[in-house]
């Protein structure tokens, strides 16, 4: 079994670093947040063709220290800048160039500080109403996926069962059927991007809790 990715060459880590603006404003903008580290690296997966990265894989790419494992709180373990572009530069396979990893993978960061900018702009006028839904169906997790669903594309609803909604998007078992109130803000926060007005999510939650 392969024991994971080789020592970060001089090579690598150099035009990691070179990137060291644009993932430093994507740390400032998700504090460092693992959580949010996660989301992002598996965007970047997925638009490359590879499987979605499970939470040990990306710990080992931070080098997450178990002090820092310890310490998380309710958003989780946040990690340094310096670890965060370590994390960036172990994904260069030798011979990339610095123009592909551009465009492969730090492209998908410049996207998403854009994202998580919107986001931190509307959550906080989002974030009672977001409430007032999750305590009116006391976190059900079926209520919630149903809302969820009422914000998606028509095109897209067949394609995200609840499987996906529970793992990728609130990061709890499949089988859970109550949701925490912080992993249901921290879910719909890290994952909005800049068709999510708050009109557009606030329209969908009156709509829920009308039912």
């Amino acid at each position: 079994k392969d024991a994971g990715p080789a020592p970060v060459t001089p090579e690598a880590l150099a035009i990691a670093a070179s990137f060291k603006t644009d993932l430093d404003t994507f740390y400032d903008l998700v504090d460092g947040r693992l959580v949010a580290i996660h989301d992002m690296l598996n965007t970047i997966a997925m638009a490359n063709n590879k499987p979605p990265l499970p939470p040990p894989a990306i710990a080992y790419l931070c080098e997450l220290t178990e002090e820092q494992g310890k310490n998380g709180g309710p958003d989780g373990p946040q990690v340094t800048k310096d670890q965060l572009v370590s994390a960036f530069a172990k994904m260069i396979p030798p011979g990339d160039s610095k123009e592909v990893f551009e465009e492969k993978v730090i492209q998908h960061v410049r996207d998403a500080s854009t994202r998580r900018q919107f986001a931190n702009t509307v959550m906080p006028q989002l974030k009672p109403k977001l409430m007032a839904l999750h305590g009116k169906v006391g976190g059900n997790a079926d209520k919630l996926y149903a809302w969820f669903l009422d914000l998606l594309p028509p095109e897209a609803k067949d394609s995200f069962p609840k499987e996906a909604f529970m793992g990728m998007i609130m990061r709890t078992p499949p089988n859970t059927t109550v949701i925490d109130a912080a992993k249901f803000l921290s879910g719909v926060h890290n994952n909005m991007d800049e068709n999510d007005s708050i009109e557009k999510i606030s329209g969908v939650i009156d709509k829920h809790m009308a039912l």
